[in-house]
């Protein structure tokens, strides 16, 4: 087994959330009396936390909001993505049976992502893949979000890894620092046939979850490749 310990990011990498994210950015906007957004125009934005995505959210549609605007619809706008979470989303594909072959390989996962950790656990549980995770740290809990290394620092010891033997699965550019900024290895997930993933410095990148499972589990080689 190459890597015991697989730390992976769940929006964007697990499943695909950008049809509900940008549904409650287009409530909140609406409630603004502002113009709304296309899926495309989001995507286009790094999903680091809530507030970040408000803000973008702002700026692409009016006047620049100060930092207490955006503190004061903040809440606001959390409950809306709450109440959209999970009515379009979906397994991205491969998911089920990767995670199924990690567990059985004897890999054990981990979920970290900066959003916040009751809908997160909420979305873990309906798209019916909490059976396969051992913790899930989320971006309002106990530890500082990503990339700060402080929560994949924790996953590795609650599940008996070192920086050697764990592995950080994400999708974006903030999934790659926090694996650096943590002293561990990174893959990205290249969902959409991008690209993009391909110049963001991780240390493997997947087209798509098939190849995941022979990285973490088979023999370790000088000329890995995926």
């Amino acid at each position: 087994m190459r890597f015991s310990v697989v730390i992976l990011d769940l929006n964007g990498t697990l499943v695909d959330t950008l049809d509900d994210l940008t549904d409650a950015l287009n409530d909140h906007l609406q409630s603004q009396d502002r113009p709304t957004l296309s899926v495309d125009q989001v995507s286009q934005w790094p999903g680091e936390n809530l507030r970040a995505l408000l803000k973008a959210a702002l700026l692409a549609t009016g006047p620049v909001p100060t930092d207490l605007d955006i503190s004061a619809q903040l809440q606001y706008f959390r409950e809306r993505y709450e109440a959209r979470l999970g009515q379009k989303a979906r397994l991205f594909p491969g998911i089920a049976e990767t995670l199924e072959a990690l567990v059985k390989g004897g890999a054990k996962l981990a979920i970290l992502t900066n959003k916040p950790q009751g809908p997160s656990f909420r979305l873990v549980q309906q798209m019916g893949i909490d059976r396969w995770f051992l913790y899930l740290l989320a971006g309002d809990g106990d530890v500082p979000r990503k990339p700060d290394p402080a929560g994949a620092e924790e996953l590795m010891r609650r599940c008996g890894g070192d920086r050697g033997s764990t592995l950080l699965v994400g999708s974006s550019r903030i999934d790659r620092n926090t694996a650096r900024n943590a002293g561990i290895r990174c893959a990205l997930v290249d969902h959409d046939g991008s690209k993009a993933a391909h110049g963001m410095g991780a240390d493997y990148v997947l087209d798509g979850f098939a190849g995941l499972p022979h990285l973490v589990l088979g023999p370790p080689s000088g000329g890995f490749t995926i």
